[in-house]
């Protein structure tokens, strides 16, 4: 998912354009419309930033080999180095690092769909992986 600045541009430009057609039958002042403009190109390349860092990004820690060092093993890492319950560790250890990557974008925020696509998996494989460690975590907590 990588973000394209020249086509979210144009969709930002189209949006704000009707935006300010709204304003200007409501009879707001041009100033008010300018500042509110200014704000919102403000928004619109902070959120660009984001995306372009995190796009980068995405490329270490998704297409490495698995020969390379990548970024992914330390953060997986620190995800088990935080569990403080041994039964859980010993679950998340004896899971493979794809479900562990799946944990870890679900963490994220990420939805099935997202992850699905990043990780070049079908949205029921990221669903069944996800319900296979729910439920080993389950049991190993009832006990």
């Amino acid at each position: 998912m990588t973000f394209h600045k020249a086509k979210e541009e144009y969709k930002w430009k189209q949006w704000k354009e009707q935006e300010e057609r709204i304003l200007r039958k409501s009879g707001v002042g041009e100033e008010v419309i300018q500042r509110l403009r200014e704000l919102d190109w403000q928004d619109f390349n902070a959120e660009r930033r984001f995306w372009e860092h995190f796009s980068s990004n995405q490329e270490e820690l998704y297409t490495r080999e698995l020969e390379e060092p990548s970024s992914v093993v330390l953060n997986i890492q620190q995800l088990l180095d935080s569990v403080e319950n041994e039964h859980l560790l010993q679950v998340l250890l004896e899971s493979d690092k794809k479900t562990l990557q799946i944990l870890l974008l679900k963490m994220w925020g990420f939805s099935v769909r997202e992850i699905a696509g990043q990780m070049g998996l079908a949205e029921k494989t990221i669903y069944t992986r996800i319900e296979r460690l729910k439920k080993k975590i389950k049991k190993v907590l009832k006990k």
